[in-house]
Protein backbone atom coordinates (compact mmCIF):
# COMPACT_ATOMS: atom_id res chain seq x y z
CA UNK A 1 0.00 0.00 0.00
CA UNK A 2 1.18 3.50 -0.86
CA UNK A 3 0.74 6.50 1.42
CA UNK A 4 -1.44 8.06 -1.27
CA UNK A 5 -3.89 5.16 -0.89
CA UNK A 6 -4.57 6.26 2.70
CA UNK A 7 -5.27 9.93 1.93
CA UNK A 8 -8.01 12.18 0.63
CA UNK A 9 -7.30 15.81 -0.26
CA UNK A 10 -9.43 17.03 2.65
CA UNK A 11 -7.17 15.26 5.15
CA UNK A 12 -4.13 17.36 4.23
CA UNK A 13 -3.55 20.62 6.10
CA UNK A 14 -0.46 22.71 5.22
CA UNK A 15 -1.23 25.23 7.97
CA UNK A 16 -1.99 23.57 11.33
CA UNK A 17 -3.29 25.95 14.00
CA UNK A 18 -2.46 23.85 17.07
CA UNK A 19 -0.21 25.30 19.76
CA UNK A 20 0.08 22.23 22.00
CA UNK A 21 0.35 18.48 21.57
CA UNK A 22 -3.18 17.91 22.88
CA UNK A 23 -4.56 20.42 20.39
CA UNK A 24 -2.50 18.80 17.63
CA UNK A 25 -3.97 15.36 18.28
CA UNK A 26 -7.47 16.84 18.20
CA UNK A 27 -6.71 18.60 14.92
CA UNK A 28 -5.22 15.46 13.37
CA UNK A 29 -8.22 13.40 14.51
CA UNK A 30 -10.49 15.91 12.78
CA UNK A 31 -8.42 15.65 9.60
CA UNK A 32 -8.58 11.85 9.69
CA UNK A 33 -12.36 12.10 10.01
CA UNK A 34 -12.48 13.88 6.64
CA UNK A 35 -11.91 10.49 5.03
CA UNK A 36 -15.23 8.83 4.07
CA UNK A 37 -13.82 5.51 5.32
CA UNK A 38 -14.21 6.88 8.87
CA UNK A 39 -17.78 8.04 8.35
CA UNK A 40 -19.17 5.56 10.90
CA UNK A 41 -16.41 6.19 13.47
CA UNK A 42 -16.83 9.19 15.77
CA UNK A 43 -14.00 11.66 16.24
CA UNK A 44 -13.64 10.81 19.93
CA UNK A 45 -12.79 7.20 19.02
CA UNK A 46 -10.12 8.36 16.57
CA UNK A 47 -8.60 10.68 19.17
CA UNK A 48 -8.65 7.92 21.80
CA UNK A 49 -6.73 5.58 19.46
CA UNK A 50 -4.00 8.18 18.90
CA UNK A 51 -3.70 8.97 22.61
CA UNK A 52 -3.62 5.32 23.70
CA UNK A 53 -0.70 4.60 21.40
CA UNK A 54 1.09 7.76 22.50
CA UNK A 55 1.01 6.66 26.15
CA UNK A 56 3.21 3.65 25.32
CA UNK A 57 6.05 5.77 23.81
CA UNK A 58 6.45 9.04 21.96
CA UNK A 59 5.73 9.07 18.25
CA UNK A 60 7.96 12.10 17.86
CA UNK A 61 10.65 10.27 15.92
CA UNK A 62 13.04 13.22 15.67
CA UNK A 63 14.03 15.79 13.06
CA UNK A 64 10.76 17.71 13.62
CA UNK A 65 8.64 14.72 12.59
CA UNK A 66 5.65 13.29 14.45
CA UNK A 67 3.76 10.16 13.38
CA UNK A 68 0.85 9.69 15.79
CA UNK A 69 -1.01 6.48 15.03
CA UNK A 70 -3.37 3.91 16.48
CA UNK A 71 -5.68 1.00 15.77
CA UNK A 72 -9.47 1.02 15.57
CA UNK A 73 -11.71 -2.04 15.45
CA UNK A 74 -14.07 -2.21 12.51
CA UNK A 75 -12.00 -0.28 9.98
CA UNK A 76 -11.54 -1.85 6.57
CA UNK A 77 -8.43 0.06 5.52
CA UNK A 78 -5.55 2.23 6.75
CA UNK A 79 -6.38 5.94 6.93
CA UNK A 80 -3.88 8.80 6.94
CA UNK A 81 -3.75 12.58 7.37
CA UNK A 82 -0.95 15.11 6.93
CA UNK A 83 -0.38 18.39 8.69
CA UNK A 84 2.34 21.05 8.77
CA UNK A 85 2.96 23.41 11.70
CA UNK A 86 4.77 26.60 10.73
CA UNK A 87 5.75 27.46 14.31
CA UNK A 88 6.47 23.96 15.63
CA UNK A 89 4.78 22.16 18.54
CA UNK A 90 6.36 20.81 21.74
CA UNK A 91 5.90 17.07 21.41
CA UNK A 92 8.30 15.22 23.70
CA UNK A 93 10.22 13.90 20.70
CA UNK A 94 13.21 11.60 21.03
CA UNK A 95 15.57 14.46 20.13
CA UNK A 96 13.69 17.14 22.07
CA UNK A 97 12.88 19.22 18.98
CA UNK A 98 9.41 20.64 18.36
CA UNK A 99 7.37 18.88 15.67
CA UNK A 100 6.53 20.63 12.42
CA UNK A 101 5.71 17.73 10.09
CA UNK A 102 2.91 15.37 11.11
CA UNK A 103 1.45 12.27 9.52
CA UNK A 104 -1.34 10.65 11.55
CA UNK A 105 -2.64 7.16 10.82
CA UNK A 106 -5.28 4.74 12.07
CA UNK A 107 -5.65 1.14 10.96
CA UNK A 108 -7.59 -2.09 11.53
CA UNK A 109 -5.88 -4.32 14.14
CA UNK A 110 -5.88 -7.28 11.76
CA UNK A 111 -3.77 -5.45 9.16
CA UNK A 112 -0.66 -5.26 11.35
CA UNK A 113 1.85 -6.21 8.65
CA UNK A 114 0.50 -3.74 6.09
CA UNK A 115 0.21 -1.11 8.81
CA UNK A 116 3.85 -1.62 9.80
CA UNK A 117 4.97 -1.30 6.20
CA UNK A 118 2.95 1.87 5.67
CA UNK A 119 4.42 3.46 8.80
CA UNK A 120 7.90 2.60 7.52
CA UNK A 121 7.10 4.24 4.17
CA UNK A 122 5.92 7.37 5.98
CA UNK A 123 9.09 7.50 8.08
CA UNK A 124 11.28 7.18 4.99
CA UNK A 125 9.30 9.77 3.06
CA UNK A 126 9.60 12.28 5.89
CA UNK A 127 13.35 11.70 6.08
CA UNK A 128 13.69 12.95 2.48
CA UNK A 129 14.72 16.66 2.56
CA UNK A 130 13.05 17.28 -0.80
CA UNK A 131 9.71 16.16 0.63
CA UNK A 132 9.95 18.18 3.84
CA UNK A 133 10.87 21.17 1.68
CA UNK A 134 7.61 20.60 -0.19
CA UNK A 135 5.74 20.56 3.11
CA UNK A 136 7.38 23.84 4.17
CA UNK A 137 6.57 25.64 0.93
CA UNK A 138 3.15 24.13 0.19
CA UNK A 139 0.33 26.65 0.06
CA UNK A 140 -2.44 24.15 -0.69
CA UNK A 141 -3.19 20.47 -0.02
CA UNK A 142 -2.81 19.72 -3.72
CA UNK A 143 0.88 20.74 -3.60
CA UNK A 144 1.56 18.01 -1.03
CA UNK A 145 -0.70 15.44 -2.68
CA UNK A 146 0.97 15.92 -6.07
CA UNK A 147 4.45 15.64 -4.58
CA UNK A 148 3.60 12.35 -2.87
CA UNK A 149 2.13 11.09 -6.13
CA UNK A 150 5.32 12.03 -7.95
CA UNK A 151 7.64 10.41 -5.40
CA UNK A 152 5.66 7.19 -5.05
CA UNK A 153 5.34 6.84 -8.80
CA UNK A 154 9.05 7.32 -9.42
CA UNK A 155 10.17 3.92 -8.16
CA UNK A 156 11.30 1.42 -10.79
CA UNK A 157 8.90 -1.49 -11.08
CA UNK A 158 10.23 -5.01 -10.72
CA UNK A 159 9.17 -8.20 -12.49
CA UNK A 160 9.22 -11.58 -10.77
CA UNK A 161 11.47 -14.13 -12.49
CA UNK A 162 10.79 -17.12 -10.24
CA UNK A 163 14.54 -17.44 -9.60
CA UNK A 164 15.55 -17.11 -5.95
CA UNK A 165 18.72 -15.43 -4.74
CA UNK A 166 20.23 -14.91 -1.31
CA UNK A 167 20.80 -11.21 -0.78
CA UNK A 168 23.56 -10.36 1.70
CA UNK A 169 23.98 -6.77 2.76
CA UNK A 170 26.69 -5.67 5.15
CA UNK A 171 26.00 -2.28 6.71
CA UNK A 172 29.26 -0.69 7.81
CA UNK A 173 28.03 2.63 9.20
CA UNK A 174 25.75 1.96 12.17
CA UNK A 175 24.24 5.44 11.91
CA UNK A 176 22.14 4.13 9.01
CA UNK A 177 20.81 1.10 10.88
CA UNK A 178 17.36 2.54 11.70
CA UNK A 179 16.57 3.84 8.18
CA UNK A 180 17.83 0.58 6.63
CA UNK A 181 15.54 -1.46 8.89
CA UNK A 182 12.69 0.90 7.98
CA UNK A 183 13.47 0.32 4.31
CA UNK A 184 13.43 -3.47 4.71
CA UNK A 185 10.08 -3.15 6.45
CA UNK A 186 8.72 -0.76 3.84
CA UNK A 187 9.30 -3.14 0.92
CA UNK A 188 8.10 -6.24 2.76
CA UNK A 189 11.44 -7.57 4.00
CA UNK A 190 10.34 -8.19 7.58
CA UNK A 191 11.44 -11.83 7.18
CA UNK A 192 15.07 -10.74 6.79
CA UNK A 193 17.64 -11.98 9.30
CA UNK A 194 19.93 -9.40 10.90
CA UNK A 195 23.27 -10.47 12.36
CA UNK A 196 25.60 -8.46 14.56
CA UNK A 197 29.13 -8.84 13.28
CA UNK A 198 32.59 -7.34 13.39
CA UNK A 199 35.63 -7.73 11.18
CA UNK A 200 38.69 -9.77 12.05
CA UNK A 201 40.39 -7.07 14.11
CA UNK A 202 37.78 -7.65 16.80
CA UNK A 203 39.10 -11.16 17.30
CA UNK A 204 42.83 -10.40 17.18
CA UNK A 205 42.94 -9.90 20.94
CA UNK A 206 42.16 -13.61 21.33
CA UNK A 207 45.35 -14.51 19.47
CA UNK A 208 48.28 -14.70 21.96
CA UNK A 209 50.65 -12.87 19.63
CA UNK A 210 48.42 -9.77 19.55
CA UNK A 211 47.07 -9.65 23.10
CA UNK A 212 49.22 -6.61 23.91
CA UNK A 213 47.14 -4.67 21.38
CA UNK A 214 43.83 -5.32 23.17
CA UNK A 215 43.34 -1.66 24.10
CA UNK A 216 43.99 -0.48 20.54
CA UNK A 217 41.49 -2.88 19.03
CA UNK A 218 38.78 -2.38 21.65
CA UNK A 219 38.68 1.42 21.71
CA UNK A 220 35.75 2.75 19.73
CA UNK A 221 35.00 -0.67 18.30
CA UNK A 222 31.49 -1.05 16.92
CA UNK A 223 29.54 -4.01 15.63
CA UNK A 224 28.53 -4.02 12.01
CA UNK A 225 25.27 -5.53 10.78
CA UNK A 226 24.67 -8.18 8.14
CA UNK A 227 21.20 -8.53 6.61
CA UNK A 228 20.20 -11.81 4.94
CA UNK A 229 17.07 -12.27 2.84
CA UNK A 230 15.87 -14.59 0.08
CA UNK A 231 14.43 -12.52 -2.78
CA UNK A 232 13.32 -12.95 -6.35
CA UNK A 233 16.21 -12.27 -8.73
CA UNK A 234 14.15 -9.64 -10.53
CA UNK A 235 13.94 -7.50 -7.39
CA UNK A 236 17.62 -7.45 -6.40
CA UNK A 237 18.80 -4.50 -8.48
CA UNK A 238 15.89 -2.27 -7.47
CA UNK A 239 16.29 -3.26 -3.84
CA UNK A 240 19.99 -2.33 -3.85
CA UNK A 241 19.15 0.99 -5.52
CA UNK A 242 16.90 1.70 -2.55
CA UNK A 243 19.72 0.87 -0.13
CA UNK A 244 21.99 3.31 -1.96
CA UNK A 245 19.36 6.02 -1.61
CA UNK A 246 19.91 5.66 2.14
CA UNK A 247 23.63 4.95 2.65
CA UNK A 248 25.05 6.42 -0.56
CA UNK A 249 26.96 4.86 -3.45
CA UNK A 250 28.17 1.41 -2.36
CA UNK A 251 31.17 1.83 -4.64
CA UNK A 252 32.50 4.38 -2.16
CA UNK A 253 34.61 2.97 0.66
CA UNK A 254 32.87 2.55 3.99
CA UNK A 255 29.29 2.55 2.68
CA UNK A 256 28.49 -1.13 2.74
CA UNK A 257 28.54 -4.25 0.58
CA UNK A 258 25.64 -5.94 -1.23
CA UNK A 259 26.03 -9.46 -2.64
CA UNK A 260 23.42 -11.63 -4.37
CA UNK A 261 24.09 -15.37 -4.65
CA UNK A 262 22.24 -17.98 -6.68
CA UNK A 263 20.53 -20.62 -4.53
CA UNK A 264 20.87 -24.23 -5.59
CA UNK A 265 18.09 -25.38 -3.30
CA UNK A 266 15.37 -23.48 -1.45
CA UNK A 267 12.18 -24.77 0.06
CA UNK A 268 9.78 -21.90 0.68
CA UNK A 269 8.61 -18.68 -0.88
CA UNK A 270 10.97 -15.72 -1.36
CA UNK A 271 10.03 -12.37 0.12
CA UNK A 272 7.65 -10.43 -2.11
CA UNK A 273 9.13 -6.95 -2.27
CA UNK A 274 7.06 -3.94 -3.30
CA UNK A 275 8.42 -0.56 -4.37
Amino acid sequence: MKLLDTLVMESIQPGLRSKSKDELFEEMAALLKQNPALEKVDEATVLKALNERERTATTGVGKEVGIPHGKIMGLTQIIGAIGVSRRGIEYGSVDGLPVRFVVAMVAPPEQSQEYLRTLAKVARLLSDPSFTETLVTASAPNDIYSRIEQMEGAATQVSATGEKQLLIFELIDGDYFDPVVEYFTEVGGTSATVLDARNVEGFLTKVPLFQDFSRVFSEGQEFGHVFLMVVDKGAVERFVEGLEEIVGDLQEEGRGIAIALDIAYCRGMPAMLEF
